[in-house]
């Protein structure tokens, strides 16, 4: 039987799963022995979604798996998609600070320099007159306000980082981010290895199993630096399925193939490494 396994990044709440309550999502991923589910936000109000989890009246032992997380993703769903902005991002780290003894880490929060999100920032804001670069140095300084909150509160960050592996690598080492978790990283094996040389940790989503890069960052990536991880609903084994940390294990059995060692030795060690 599998040991207990932690899903280090979710999206547990509900408007991630209109159709889906959650509490039977925290029972089926009781049942394939999931203990603890980090669940991170991409907005304030998703924020204040996961910690009301909490006072959900389900079982002692479904509410303790929810891990909240507060942080703002670089992409906000503001109508059509547009990007962080730093009155967002006072909103955020107001009430992170508000709430640092109920929360377990700062998260979802990082870079997004995908060309088409990019693209739509700035027609969907042309009053704003910014450029690509503008947009970019945006999203850093808020990311740099992320760090040096969790500095200040000794809160680990749950980091995205898709088409900007190394530009958030490097904006984590010029603030000396400490405490670091790269969720779904997308980067190029020379940007992980640096990532690791700084004592970051990478999260592998059950996608690993249709996505040759994620193979290739398992297998390059010692495993006292992996963890395990869903995205849910996203990055599931099938693309456009909703995705649950139920299949985090997954993700530890693509990880022994890969590593070509026993799934206890995999899961025992993303135990440790996560504590």
């Amino acid at each position: 039987m599998s040991q207990h396994l932690i899903d280090v990044h979710a999206h547990i709440y509900p408007s991630s799963f209109p159709n889906t309550p959650i509490e039977e999502i925290l029972l089926r991923a009781k049942a394939a022995n999931v203990q603890s589910i980090i669940t991170v936000s991409e907005t304030l109000e998703d924020a204040k979604s996961i910690l009301g989890l909490k006072n959900e009246t389900w079982s002692d032992s479904l509410r303790e798996m929810i891990e909240p997380c507060a942080g703002l993703h670089p992409v906000q769903p503001v109508g059509a998609m547009s990007l962080v902005s730093t009155e967002q991002a006072n909103s955020i780290l107001e009430f992170i600070q508000e709430k640092s003894a109920e929360i377990v880490g700062i998260g979802e929060v990082g870079l997004d320099y995908t060309p088409h999100v990019l693209k739509n920032a700035i027609d969907s804001n042309p009053n704003l007159n910014l450029s690509i670069e503008e947009l970019k140095n945006i999203q850093q300084q808020v990311l740099a306000r992320h760090i040096a909150l969790s500095l200040q509160l000794d809160l680990p960050l749950n980091v995205h980082s898709r088409s900007a592996g190394h530009y958030a690598l490097d904006c984590l080492r010029d603030y000396g981010a400490r405490k670091v978790v790269m969720h779904a990283f997308d980067g190029q094996l020379k940007y992980a290895r640096k990532g690791i040389e700084m004592g970051f940790f990478f999260s592998i989503p059950p996608s690993i199993i249709r996505s040759p890069q994620k193979q290739k960052l398992a297998a390059e990536i010692p495993l006292t630096k992996l963890l395990l991880e869903t995205d849910s609903p996203a990055l599931g084994p099938q693309k456009g399925i909703d995705n649950e940390p139920n299949s985090v294990i997954i993700s530890a059995t693509e990880i022994s193939r890969i590593k070509q060692i026993p799934i206890e030795e995999v899961e025992s060690c993303v135990l440790l490494c996560f504590h």
